[in-house]
């Protein structure tokens, strides 16, 4: 949380500097060498966040930064009302020697100048902590530490419930591109929050042997997911259709992919894919061959990779999460794994559709807890603890629901991630007018403001950013 502070307060601060007011122009020094700290900080203050999880030392510092960032911002509003104050009611030189005044400006410039140093130091320790100097290097510890997800195509099918409408949309999809030959790669996309079955459902179709073999001459998986090179995918692809190509350099890789599938109806699974920034697709599909009615399937959290990767609104599929008969099912089928997937407990099946009722229809979370509760003792009274501390429980015996939610926080830009932390204050299933949480984020000061832009229609962009990404959930559009 402590780089979504950060980002929001050099906005304030950036624009309180533009306005020139009085007293933040006495300080404007301190306060430009503190944007400065801060704005270096903010190269590693990501890796920082995603640290803390498996670093006490690491969340302390950054709580501490959290409550230096608070103080500094009172700091700057405390100097804007101040200057509000003096120009309307200014009596000359007066003004500036009354001791209200010479107090206000002491004890101020003092405290920033105190912030600075404190805010230096942390500096200092949390590159000590991260293993050196990362100041530039942004990067350096994602490799290690950064969750990732790797995904195949292969899947275990009798752990699959409720997915036989949203496998018939898409097949119907595919063989109506391939039927009619498109001429250009037919784009569609499957997207979703974390954890709700996207790639289930691209495993499903795409190992549907006998039609996909009969439609499609090649068929290729790749996993994107977060760190990965446009060199990397390219080989992935390689492999799919049989060729190592260890050797390779990497301007080769694609003319050979493009020899592979010469003439071919293929089908491309290009699966978890997270940045915006999709122009390494547009440089792979540029040198495929087109025609014969080839399709590729995108997996992602975020609307807007979809579309910017050629995938027309009426080709986007949304899963829904699980009714409750299918949610149950999927249950049994884990926790009662040792009686063939059946309750075979009549006192526990109420409260174990209680816990159940608890994960929602998603699917992760429904897994996650199966797989809890079959290795727990098949008593009521055991079941029934569960089932009154269910978050506990869940976060205890298996983080899998929260780190699959916790890479889309981390994706998100640092504004989103403080308005996506005001829900919080909600009470769960509230349902909240947009245009109520977007005055609310205005206010707050969440919403980055742009030359030539209202705040309002900034607000509303952040509104829609975290529901491209799958983050809030849309209940009325009326």
């Amino acid at each position: 949380m402590a780089d979504a502070i950060v980002s929001v307060f050099l906005e304030k601060l950036l624009n309180t500097l533009a306005e020139e007011g009085l007293y933040v122009t006495k300080f404007r020094e301190q306060f430009e060498k503190l944007q400065t700290e801060l704005q270096l900080m903010q190269c590693f203050l990501k890796d920082a966040e995603r640290l803390k999880r498996k670093n006490d030392t690491i969340n302390k510092v950054l709580a501490v930064l959290r409550e230096l960032i608070y103080e500094a911002e009172d700091i700057l509003a405390d100097c804007q009302l101040q200057s509000r104050d003096d120009a309307l009611f200014s009596n000359g030189c007066l003004t500036y020697i009354s001791p209200p005044v010479l107090h206000f400006k002491h004890q101020n410039g003092k405290r920033i100048n105190e912030i600075i140093g404190e805010i230096t130091q942390i500096k200092q320790n949390i590159q000590s902590l991260l293993g050196g100097a990362l100041l530039f290097q942004p990067n350096a510890i994602n490799g290690k530490d950064q969750m990732t997800r790797w995904s195949s195509q292969v899947y275990d099918h009798t752990m699959v419930v409720g997915l036989e409408a949203d496998t018939k949309k898409i097949k119907d999809w595919l063989f109506e591109a391939a039927r009619e030959g498109k001429q250009e790669i037919l784009a569609i996309g499957v997207v979703g929050m974390g954890g709700l079955g996207k790639t289930t459902i691209a495993q499903k179709v795409f190992n549907i042997e006998k039609e996909i073999d009969d439609h499609f001459d090649r068929r290729m998986w790749v996993s994107v997911s977060q760190t990965f090179t446009e060199e990397q995918i390219m080989r992935s692809m390689l492999r799919n259709l049989g060729d190592a190509s260890v050797g390779d350099d990497a301007n080769e890789l694609l003319k050979k992919i493009n020899q592979y599938l010469l003439g071919k109806r293929y089908l491309i699974v290009m699966d978890d894919v997270w940045g915006e920034d999709v122009a390494w697709w547009g440089r792979i599909s540029q040198g495929l061959p087109k025609g014969n009615g080839s399709c590729v399937i995108i997996t992602t959290r975020n609307e807007r990779v979809s579309r910017k990767m050629g995938v027309k609104e009426t080709r986007i599929h949304r899963p829904k999460f699980l009714n409750k008969d299918y949610s149950w099912l999927l249950f049994q089928k884990i926790a009662f794994a040792a009686s063939e997937g059946q309750c075979i407990y009549p006192d526990l099946e109420d409260v174990g559709k209680e816990i159940v009722d608890k994960c929602e229809g998603l699917p992760l979370a429904i897994k996650a807890v199966g797989g809890m509760m079959l290795c727990k003792a098949s008593y009521y009274h055991e079941w029934r603890r569960i089932a009154d501390h269910f978050r506990d429980e869940l976060a205890e015996n298996d983080d899998s629901v929260m780190a699959s939610l916790q890479l889309s926080y981390d994706e998100l830009p640092p504004y989103l991630k403080s308005c996506f932390l005001s829900f919080s204050l909600y009470p769960e299933d509230c349902v909240i007018t947009k245009q109520q949480v977007v005055h609310w984020w205005i206010g707050e000061g969440f919403v980055p403001l742009r030359s030539g832009r209202s705040s309002t229609d900034a607000g509303e962009d952040c509104f829609s950013g975290l529901i491209n990404r799958c983050l809030i959930e849309v209940v009325d559009k009326t």
